[in-house]
């Protein structure tokens, strides 16, 4: 048997034309991809822009914070006027005076005090030279600490730390314990603010004369100056006391020229 002309005869199958044109076109493409591939220039990538960063610098974190306040002793300070105008030739603008202590003080929102203590004592001045005015002026006629118990306890509130203070406070208890007589009170309680002149200022301390009409004796009217020193401590201004038996000192009035200001002002 010739087994090789039965294969040579044998007819192929129907599949076989297209496979083979299947074949040659998937041969083809590969070879046209490849082609490409090697001769077709890189293409140049777009540089990736780095996201700006959302973070501020310190400079503009700086910036955007809010400036610290000032550290006051009372929180009503934070709302009063932070003008620094100088009242040593003009007085500053009072809402109203009010009975506190032996007389009337002046009262003020933009310049203080806006803290009222039990003994009725006010506190909370701008720091500024229109509030050291204020608290001179309030001090002087309404701070007493021998008059009661809540009036002992403004000792710390509106006097400056120190000897005089320790001293004062220990007279203010012999008073209240009767051991001593209270004077200048009925002398105060008469006395008028017509006006006042300062003698020196800065943010750490002031000083003033207060000038007050004071009826005599022989019923004329005698002008009197009182010495008020103050002191801007614990975020607050304070009597600086005299010594430690006066906390201001008095004595006639020479004439000197002063601004006008006070309750019949």
């Amino acid at each position: 048997m010739d087994t090789n002309n039965n294969n040579a005869t044998r007819p192929r199958p129907r599949w076989f034309g297209p496979a083979l044109i299947a074949l040659v076109l998937l041969l083809v493409t590969v070879a046209g991809w490849t082609i490409r591939n090697l001769t077709a220039p890189d293409e140049v990538q777009a540089p990736t822009t780095p996201a700006a960063s959302t973070a501020p610098t310190q400079g503009a974190a700086e910036a955007a914070a809010p400036a610290s306040g000032e550290d006051f002793a009372w929180d009503c300070q934070a709302q009063l006027s932070t003008d620094t105008s100088s009242v040593a030739d003009e007085a500053p603008e009072v809402l109203d005076w009010v009975a506190a202590g032996y007389n009337v003080v002046p009262s003020s929102d933009e310049f203080g005090g806006c803290e009222r203590r039990d003994s009725g004592l006010r506190a909370g001045y701008a720091h500024s030279e229109a509030g050291s005015l204020m608290a001179a002026a309030t001090y002087a006629m309404a701070l007493d600490p021998s008059v009661s118990e809540d009036a002992a306890k403004d000792s710390e509130v509106a006097i400056a730390e120190g000897p005089n203070r320790d001293r004062l406070e220990e007279k203010a208890q012999r008073i209240r314990d009767g051991l001593e007589e209270a004077k200048g009170g009925l002398a105060a309680s008469s006395a008028t603010l017509i006006g006042y002149s300062q003698d020196h200022y800065t943010d750490e301390a002031a000083s003033y004369q207060l000038i007050y009409d004071l009826p005599s004796e022989n019923g004329l009217t005698q002008t009197i100056a009182g010495q008020v020193d103050l002191v801007w401590e614990d975020g607050d201004w304070k009597l600086d006391p005299a010594s430690g038996t006066s906390m201001i000192t008095g004595d006639q009035h020479q004439g000197q020229p002063y601004v006008e200001w006070g309750p019949k002002s």
